[in-house]
């Protein structure tokens, strides 16, 4: 296409220069991406700074309280995002991820261990209900529910994998179950009610045949 290098700078041209909203946006998120890059150094804190990007649009009225008001699906995911997040940092702080690893392995006592596995695997998923992050329910779960199924007689590579493949399955459970979800919130096309439908259909699969396809692979390729 040796016309496409010119039709494009012709393009460019017709749009003319940035405007003054366009600069004020670009400037202010690469003072954002610095402000981020040196959070750590200068002690300051990383949600501020996005209070502080945001309240820039805000007061230069590149940004409407009538721009954020037609969001309000997109908002309102935020909200829940932002509490659950909250509370499940706060379940991990407060030791109420130990305390359930401990109840856990009394509950599951004399069981055998392929239902130890499965129940393990299926409260694992569940749970994330009460998670907005893959990564923090990962570093609060995962080495609970490995302990408790090894001390209880499950194999470890085995519950390991499951759990591993888990955590990325979940991810549609719920519109918060992924920070990524709040994309498919934002484009409108499925309701919020439909996401924890169709999560929980597709998480209710994955479990499946992670389980009846997933098991008999893990134990040939883990010997």
């Amino acid at each position: 296409m040796p016309n496409a290098p010119a039709e494009a700078q012709e393009s460019l041209a017709k749009l003319g220069g940035l405007t003054r909203d366009q600069k004020i946006v670009g400037t202010t998120f690469i003072g954002l991406v610095v402000l981020w890059g040196a959070a750590a150094s200068l002690g300051v804190d990383a949600t501020a700074v996005a209070f502080l990007g945001l309240g820039i649009l805000l007061a230069t009225g590149v940004l409407t309280l009538g721009d954020i008001a037609k969001e309000g699906d997109v908002l309102a995911t935020y909200i829940w995002f932002a509490s659950l997040f909250v509370m499940s940092d706060q379940l991990n702080a407060l030791g109420f991820m130990e305390f359930l690893g401990n109840r856990l392995a009394l509950r599951l006592g004399g069981m055998p261990p392929a239902a130890v596995a499965i129940t393990l695997l299926v409260v694992y998923v569940a749970i994330h209900y009460l998670f907005v992050s893959q990564t923090a329910h990962l570093l609060a779960l995962f080495a609970v529910f490995l302990g408790v199924g090894v001390k209880l007689g499950v194999s470890a590579p085995l519950l390991a994998f499951q759990l591993l493949f888990a955590t990325n399955y979940f991810a549609s459970l719920a519109p918060q179950s992924s920070s990524a979800n709040l994309l498919f919130v934002g484009s409108g096309y499925l309701s919020q009610g439909d996401l924890y439908k169709w999560g929980a259909i597709h998480t209710a699969a994955c479990i499946l045949i992670y389980l009846v396809i997933g098991t008999p692979w893990l134990l040939l390729v883990t010997r």
